[in-house]
């Protein structure tokens, strides 16, 4: 199919490119260029702030606001990276500032898609500047490109930044500016996905794993993820681990991942995308098939577990699946200081140390009341895990006479960030 003719449009010194039904916007690119130069010609911090307001922040677009808002960007952010890592900035400039140089290979890659769901919405796809967050995200029915990730390549120099931003070297070395047809196609996805977020492992592997594998039909190529071709060539081993862990509620081990099972990052992208790929390659029905895949809501637990199983990537039932990982939850197996339930107290008492069957992952823990409420729960004054992680001691202050509840919620997890099955500590005092 030929493509659109395309019009430009000069609005604030940048280029708008827009076709029938997708926009391409980057003048945020050089709004952020402005700023730049202004802020590393002045050496007052204040004053620094101040012309990232005016030449940025307060000229942002929908898309650039939206990016602010969706990776949580603060001024102090901006800021810290311009002055700290000059080297990653001059490297990157080019390719940023000719951004616009991909709206026709963008707008084909929508074009594309659209003949697979003729029911497309329309989105608008912007390219924001973040710092090291996103290179790519969906919100409110608009693409957000992260320029400062997603036109990089093999030359980026990468030497000044920390560890936290050591993956980004490996990254930018798959030069993922030569990728972002692809990956403008995986947003758009989300912009037509009916939910926003999965609400664990599974329905956000699927959330993502949808829109990685769409685009493979629509661009006719495969995935340029590492993480797809690292779960190609370990499926069974990715599989065996992935289904000990699919219901945690945290994801961190297998999406945005810095650690996890595997030396690859993003592994729940690949499990979510062999799911999609299984359920497409067993129907016979293909459009019906795109469809039902880009409008399953990942926010909808009936509808994930359905589908996980029709897609035939599960090695057992989902049913058995889940009994395995509850009976696999960590607990919470004692109380030191007495039988838990059954005790009664010397007011005295100042520590409740509780035992797990296993260890913690010590940088997490979240406490509640139990259900008699706020008034039955003691005054806590510290809280401190064992160096091992297999128990944690509450310091508190008791009241005689009174029935206490202390609730260990599920905010506690276990080295794999799976889930504590919650326990109450009941007991009365003299």
């Amino acid at each position: 199919m030929a493509s659109r003719p395309l019009s430009f449009l000069l609005f604030l010194g940048c280029t708008i490119t827009s076709s029938a039904q997708t926009r391409v916007i980057t003048t945020d690119i050089t709004h952020f260029w402005d700023a730049y130069d202004s802020i590393t010609a002045a050496t007052d911090t204040a004053e620094q702030r101040r012309l990232l307001h005016i030449h940025f922040i307060d000229k942002a677009s929908i898309g650039q606001r939206g990016m602010f808002t969706a990776r949580r960007y603060t001024p102090d952010e901006y800021l810290h990276a311009i002055r700290s890592y000059p080297r990653f900035y001059a490297s990157v400039r080019p390719n940023m500032l000719r951004a616009d140089e991909h709206a026709e290979a963008m707008q084909a890659g929508a074009e594309r898609l659209r003949r697979l769901y003729p029911t497309m919405k329309p989105a608008d796809i912007y390219f924001t500047v973040g710092v090291f967050r996103s290179g790519g995200t969906a919100l409110d029915g608009n693409v957000l490109i992260g320029s400062e990730i997603s036109l990089t390549d093999k030359n980026t120099v990468v030497v000044e930044f920390p560890e936290k931003l050591a993956h980004l070297g490996t990254f930018f070395a798959t030069e993922p500016v030569r990728e972002l047809a692809f990956t403008n196609v995986h947003e758009l996805i989300h912009t037509q996905q009916a939910g926003r977020w999965g609400y664990d492992l599974l329905s956000q592997s699927l959330h993502e794993g949808i829109a990685e594998f769409i685009p493979t039909l629509a661009m006719e190529r495969p995935s340029p993820a590492a993480s797809v071709a690292y779960g190609l060539a370990n499926a069974d081993t990715v599989r065996a681990v992935f289904e000990r862990e699919l219901f945690a509620y945290w994801i961190d081990r297998w999406i945005w991942n810095a650690d996890g099972p595997f030396p690859q990052r993003d592994l729940g992208y690949y499990v979510g995308y062999a799911m999609a790929k299984n359920y497409y390659e067993r129907s016979t029905d293909k459009a019906a098939a795109i469809a039902t895949l880009i409008n399953l809501n990942c926010e909808d637990s009936v509808a994930v577990e359905t589908f996980a199983e029709a897609s035939g990537y599960l090695s057992r039932p989902i049913s058995e699946l889940r009994t395995s990982f509850e009976a696999g939850r960590p607990r919470a197996v004692r109380v030191a200081e007495f039988e838990n339930g059954k005790a009664v107290v010397d007011s005295s008492l100042n520590t409740l140390t509780i035992h797990f069957d296993r260890p913690m992952h010590t940088a997490y823990r979240s406490t509640g009341n139990g259900d008699l409420g706020p008034d039955h729960a003691p005054e806590v004054t510290d809280i401190a895990f064992a160096a091992d992680g297999r128990s944690i001691t509450y310091t508190v202050t008791l009241n005689p006479g009174i029935h206490y509840q202390l609730k260990l919620e599920e905010g506690f997890r276990d080295e794999r960030l799976v889930q504590l099955v919650p326990y109450v500590v009941e007991f009365k005092t003299r």
